[in-house]
């Protein structure tokens, strides 16, 4: 880590500093003799990232400063803007504000060359399940496949009608700063094409504990900006068996109970319907 600030510090005449993140990419902050002003710099192990969150970045706002690869890593350098976490209980004033700013992020950003779609193949998650250890959440995993597959058709259609806006694709209390008194979103690396109900699935089970009241205001706020987010129960469902699958793959490889308990929160919505 030392050595990455030091080379930063030397290219952007800086005396950057690093700062927590919940991510695999190191971000700092610090001021720029380069640029004259504050400065937010991430690192991203994958060029991918690093081009999507440039892409999303420079279509909401004029935070971008410039970019450049370093040791096999790819540096964003942005304007720092000090965004502050939300501290409070989410209530349903925030909840609908929330919702609002998911919308407009929806309709404000629009796809662009080398975006990433949605996986929605069948095979795909089969193959994904069948690659688990033995455990109760795979052979409900397994179980579950039996709902979706016989509408597999009707399934991947809907999917492709409604896939045509950018995700933000980590929607959560986390992702949601407060800069001077407005509520944007941050961190864009995992934005890609789909259905903008894979946007909420998240943040309704981890971060609003299915509280329905917070859901329904999220949702008033959401629709003030975007009516386009309806999908068939079937599919709404197929999305949340999805989302599942990744939270336990993720689980798989580091240990994260309480993240492994949404997922099969999850599992129990769809066995339930």
């Amino acid at each position: 880590m030392s050595t990455i600030i030091n080379q930063l510090n030397r290219w952007l005449k800086s005396d950057l500093h690093a700062i927590n993140h919940e991510s695999l990419n190191s971000v700092f902050v610090g001021y720029s003799n380069l640029y004259r002003q504050s400065i937010f710099v991430k690192q991203f192990v994958k060029e991918q990232g690093y081009y999507t969150e440039k892409i999303v970045t420079n279509q909401l706002n004029d935070r971008v400063l410039g970019g450049f690869s370093l040791n096999n890593t790819f540096i964003l350098v942005l304007k720092d803007c000090s965004p502050k976490d939300i501290g409070e209980k989410i209530d349903s004033n925030l909840a609908f504000e929330m919702g609002q700013v998911l919308g407009e992020y929806h309709l404000k950003v629009k796809p662009f060359i080398r975006i990433k779609l949605v996986n929605g193949q069948f095979d795909d998650y089969r193959a994904e399940i069948d690659s688990f250890k033995e455990s109760s959440y795979k052979r409900r995993l397994k179980k579950l496949t039996s709902k979706f597959l016989p509408y597999e058709n009707e399934i991947k259609l809907e999917l492709s009608q409604h896939s045509k806006f950018v995700l933000h694709g980590d929607v959560g209390i986390r992702n949601y700063k407060y800069v001077d008194s407005k509520l944007p979103l941050i961190d864009f690396e995992k934005a890609r094409l789909g259905p903008v109900y894979q946007d909420f699935i998240k943040l309704f089970y981890q971060d609003f504990g299915l509280n329905e009241g917070l859901i329904q205001s999220f949702l008033k706020g959401y629709s003030s900006k975007n009516s386009n987010y309806q999908l068939s129960d079937l599919t709404r469902q197929y999305l949340i068996f999805t989302t599942a699958i990744g939270i336990f793959n993720y689980t798989e490889k580091i240990e994260d109970l309480p993240f492994r308990h949404v997922g099969e929160t999850m599992l129990d919505t769809i066995e339930r319907e």
